[in-house]
């Protein structure tokens, strides 16, 4: 489509023909994932397979993708009828997908490298009723996704279903509150949860590992040859040290690269009253975090980030499903005075009692029942070791052991919750601190639970369910948790002001 300064939304519209890369690229992603363990065949045999049907299987299923990415573009119409964003699709088989004005949320805008080379973007629409992007409209025209953009606002305006704040963060100018420089990039980078990447990197061997086996290459008939020099490798100390620290190397390595590619050039905005976050190396990400429709606040600090002074906070949106990452805004590489003055735009006036809520304990039994959980899972394991004199190996777990008593007990200590006159807030962390906060007239419901253990100690748990998640107060008194829910329930009926 050709540029233009007013384009007629009411007439069926195509995407830009960039989408049709866009859709090819994914259908190839899916294809080439699934073929890994083929490849992986290849490379440990070291040659090609002689028999042309293979190059000639792998040519037939790229063609038929690409043939299926360009009828899925000539296939897919969106516009705009009585207050409604339509889109019709499908290849096999015809959907309509009408998505009213009233329940759009926000519409935010990314660019992959493709996207930038072309200079197009690709539009994500939130919706009230939704966990994740209920549609994407994957290469648009800048002008084209400008246009559509206000045009969604104006007529939600005409149709009288947004809000004043809406309209002011609409008309205000940006105001950049916090950018993440090249060097506190590379900070939060060597402070990010390596044991996280560490996972990815395990799970990456498994499904490997399996994978192989489900092609007929089964490593452990193979590996039987292999299996007393490892036994001998793994009960010598030195060896172990020594491939924990790979491990860890490359841990590290992936941790670095994924903050890179997702935060680069992270800059956070403050326009009327929202945020607007954009970051992003290869996929430049730009957001929309609107106050009133923030339910909670979560900010933290892991072992590493504490001792950098470093912090990262996660906003969480309304949504009908539990949220996920789709509609939280993760920001990272904040001071403290970054986290007190987001705190204070969310909040406002509300935020002085924030920091002045006195702060309560939980019971002992918290850290009582996590001590017999482990106990139970590690001690008959150290028994066995012990019996059958394995005591390299009982090193290893009586280590191991210790770290989880020693994390239940500080998880115990840092336990703590506070309900004030406005305002809830719950601390936590184990090596690490995390805080999460809320307004209590955006509380939705109350449960109070009790196990049989809990009962016969007349102790409780309290879950607070907002829009956008749960929040939980272990181990208390049962009396204060009946104290807490009646309280909160007549905090909610009392208050008049909307929660989103």
């Amino acid at each position: 489509m050709k540029r233009n300064d007013n384009y007629d939304f009411s007439i069926a519209t195509r995407q830009s023909y960039v989408a049709i890369l866009i859709i090819m690229y994914r259908l190839y992603k899916v294809i080439i994932r699934q073929l890994i363990p083929v490849f992986i065949i290849i490379l440990l045999k070291g040659s090609l397979p002689k028999s042309p049907w293979f190059i000639y299987g792998i040519i037939a299923v790229a063609l038929i993708a690409g043939l299926f990415s360009i009828i899925a573009f000539f296939k897919y119409f969106f516009y705009i009828k009585d207050n409604k964003l339509i889109v019709e699709k499908g290849v096999f088989k015809k959907s309509i997908l009408e998505i009213p004005f009233d329940r759009i949320q926000s519409i935010n805008t990314e660019q992959n490298l493709i996207h930038r080379v072309f200079k197009v973007v690709k539009l994500n629409m939130d919706t009230a009723g939704s966990a994740g992007n209920e549609l994407q409209l994957f290469a648009l025209d800048m002008d084209l996704a400008k246009q559509l953009n206000a045009k969604i606002l104006k007529e939600k305006k005409e149709a009288q279903v947004v809000n004043k704040a809406e309209e002011e963060v609409e008309s205000a100018e940006r105001k950049i509150i916090f950018h993440l420089t090249i060097p506190q990039l590379l900070k939060v980078g060597v402070t990010e949860n390596h044991i996280r990447s560490g996972g990815i990197l395990l799970f990456f061997f498994f499904y490997i590992f399996d994978s192989l086996e489900d092609v007929g290459l089964d490593l452990l008939d193979k590996s039987e040859e292999y299996l007393p020099a490892a036994q001998e490798l793994v009960q010598s100390l030195i060896v172990v040290l020594v491939l924990i620290v790979l491990f860890a190397a490359v841990a590290f390595v992936i941790s670095l690269v994924r903050t890179v590619l997702k935060f680069y050039n992270l800059t956070m905005y403050r326009k009327g009253e929202g945020f607007i976050i954009v970051s992003g190396l290869l996929n430049k990400k730009e957001r929309a975090a609107k106050d009133d429709k923030i339910q909670l606040v979560k900010w933290s600090q892991n072992l590493l980030q504490r001792l950098s002074g470093i912090y990262e906070i996660l906003m969480k949106q309304a949504s009908s499903q539990e949220v996920g990452e789709q509609k939280s805004f993760k920001v990272v590489g904040l001071s403290e005075s970054n986290v007190f003055d987001t705190q204070a735009y969310v909040f406002k006036e509300r935020h002085p009692e924030l920091y002045k809520l006195p702060m309560n304990g939980i019971n002992r039994y918290y850290f009582i029942r996590r001590l017999f959980i482990w106990s139970y899972l590690f001690v008959p394991i150290l028994i066995v070791l012990g019996v059958l004199g394995k005591w390299i190996f009982s090193i290893y777990i009586f280590t191991l052991y210790g770290l989880a008593l020693w994390g239940s007990y500080l998880s115990f200590k840092k336990k703590k919750y506070g309900v004030g006159n406005e305002m809830l807030r719950i601390d936590g962390g184990t090596f690490g601190r995390k805080s999460i906060a809320m307004p209590l007239f955006k509380v939705q419901n109350i449960s109070l639970t009790e196990t049989p253990f809990q009962r016969r100690r007349k102790l409780s748990s309290l879950i607070i369910y907002t829009a956008s998640g749960e929040m939980k107060i272990p181990e208390i008194p049962r009396n204060k948790a009946l104290e807490i829910l009646n309280y909160l329930n007549y905090k909610v009926e009392v208050q008049k002001e909307k929660w989103m």
